[in-house]
């Protein structure tokens, strides 16, 4: 199949260079997570854009490789408006295919050593200015953005299955800070739609305050029981579900974060997958809470 094969090896790369980045800042391997996913938005997302490009630049004499990198480096970038934080993971991954792809081209179509140091020469322009181009876009975004922010989940001891944390609610407090880190105290509470279930009970916070971007890796999870001692949560424990938000019919947006957590389940299969039952769990609060949103 035309450009599976830049596809593949697009997401072998991306899959090897974060499980690298992994290991050196000790968490857990991610090869196997990136892998799917990647490979899953190259084959639906990255071969048509590059199909694309080849079209519209086909008949360019001069140009073709910066305008290229500049369409593959494009359609990643415009992703933010999907995947949001994610998009930098999506223009990333679009450089690395069209650079795998243009290789691939020339391997394919070679020529005198003259011309080849001068392809190469254009794909190193190509990515600096691209590199160039994300770090300007970055530091904006930052700026706009303000503090990242570092979460600190403080969960009642024992407690399994969803938690939800909502953003922007009204008449509620501010998240308190410790040092570098939001504090995020969790309550657990009983949602009206599965009463006489196993799943009734859920965790949540609201907070008044926006949501802003954090980062997932350097967030803490503890168990807190009656005394207020704190047990670490293991990295395998924890299943980052769904974000999103919704706007009521006054207007005002409402945001949320949705995790699962376990202490009978921990292993890879629930840090990637999480629990079917809490997954529906997850579905049923943010749709009860929705509702009394829009109310």
């Amino acid at each position: 199949m035309n450009k599976l094969k830049q596809a593949i090896y697009t997401s072998l790369i991306l899959s090897t260079f974060l499980m690298i980045i992994s290991i050196l800042d000790g968490g857990i391997v991610l090869f196997p997570f990136v892998l799917i996913y990647s490979l899953a938005g190259n084959l639906a997302y990255g071969i048509p854009v590059s199909l694309l490009s080849d079209r519209l630049t086909r008949r360019l004499s001069k140009g073709r490789i910066m305008a290229a990198g500049f369409i593959h480096a494009f359609f990643g970038a415009i992703t933010y408006f999907v995947i949001d934080g994610f998009a930098w993971f999506a223009v990333i991954c679009a450089v690395i295919f069209f650079l795998v792809d243009e290789w691939l081209k020339r391997k394919n179509t070679p020529g005198p050593d003259r011309e080849n140091k001068r392809f190469y020469l254009k794909l190193v322009s190509v990515v600096s200015v691209v590199a160039i181009v994300m770090l300007a876009v970055n530091w904006i975004s930052s700026e706009d953005q303000g503090e990242i922010i570092k979460n600190r989940y403080l969960i009642p001891e024992g407690y399994e299955g969803t938690i939800v944390v909502f953003y922007g609610m009204p008449d509620r407090p501010s998240i308190e800070k410790n040092g570098e880190f939001s504090v995020i105290p969790v309550e657990i509470e009983s949602l009206p739609t599965l009463m006489s279930t196993d799943i009734e009970k859920y965790g949540i916070y609201q907070t008044s305050k926006k949501e802003m971007g954090y980062n997932i890796n350097q967030n803490q999870y503890f168990y807190v029981d009656d005394d207020g001692n704190r047990t670490s949560i293991e990295d395998y424990c924890i299943h980052h579900s769904v974000s999103g938000g919704v706007t009521g019919s006054d207007g005002r947006d409402l945001s949320y974060d949705a995790f699962q957590v376990t202490n009978s389940d921990c292993g890879e299969d629930f840090y990637l997958d999480g629990n079917d039952r809490y997954s529906a769990q997850g579905r049923e609060i943010v749709k009860y809470w929705s509702g009394l949103h829009d109310d």
